[in-house]
């Protein structure tokens, strides 16, 4: 009894090439995966550097100087991506290159000389890193900004501009001085621009932030909870 020779070409070869591309594809995902993790502590200090850099920024009395050098500030660390084709465009409560500029570019500097910021601590207080897309990162960040200032001045926070106006004792005098302290929240989602980790759109919850404001001459502040 004759035994029938296997003939391979009689073998589906759609079925061997969609078993290779999808070994191929299981060790490119891994590998991906495995770089990722890697690079998470870059990615993680990158995020800690960009919101303390907004947020020391903001020191300054010149309020006209500290406008053009937040502009620049956004400029440096967030990518110039078109509104359109970036993630969270259907979430108004998503932040953008453009929108932060638009929002610097469009405040109104103190005219009275009594706003100014001496100083501006940030601190970060944890952040949690996963993919996003291909070759992205969403980055959860909570903070806390300290600032020593006088009057109203416009602060400059990862989600945008915060006042420090909205205060419970609304007969405060503007060039009072005060401590304004902002404990936040955000999720920044990171893409590398020419090889540096940068911001593609920063997304935030329905209550991002809370501001507390204290009198170091004794007077009785007031808190804000985001809410205009």
């Amino acid at each position: 009894m004759k035994i029938p020779k296997i003939k391979w070409n009689h073998i589906n070869r759609g079925l061997v090439l969609g078993l290779a591309l999808g070994a191929g594809t299981a060790v490119y995902v891994m590998v991906q995966n495995a770089m990722f993790k890697n690079n998470i502590p870059e990615i993680s200090a990158r995020a800690e550097e960009i919101c303390r850099s907004m947020a020391e920024t903001n020191t300054g009395d010149n309020r006209k100087g500290v406008q053009r050098m937040l502009t620049s500030c956004i400029q440096d660390n967030f990518i110039n991506t078109p509104y359109s084709h970036s993630t969270g465009e259907e979430d108004l409560d998503a932040v953008t290159r453009t929108s932060l500029i638009f929002e610097v570019e469009t405040m109104e500097p103190d005219q009275t000389g009594c706003d100014k910021v001496y100083s501006t601590e940030y601190k970060q207080i944890s952040t949690s890193v996963s993919k996003w897309g291909v070759d992205g990162a969403t980055v959860q960040v909570d903070y806390i900004i300290n600032c020593e200032c006088d009057g109203i001045p416009l602060l400059l926070s990862p989600i945008g501009l915060l006042n420090p106006a909205y205060e419970a004792r609304k007969s405060s005098d503007k060039p009072l001085h005060k401590i304004v302290e902002i404990k936040g929240s955000c999720n920044m989602v990171m893409q590398k621009d020419n090889g540096v980790w940068k911001v593609l759109t920063v997304t935030y919850d329905e209550n991002p932030y809370k501001m507390n404001i204290e009198y170091p001459d004794g007077n009785e502040g007031g808190e804000a909870d985001g809410q205009e």
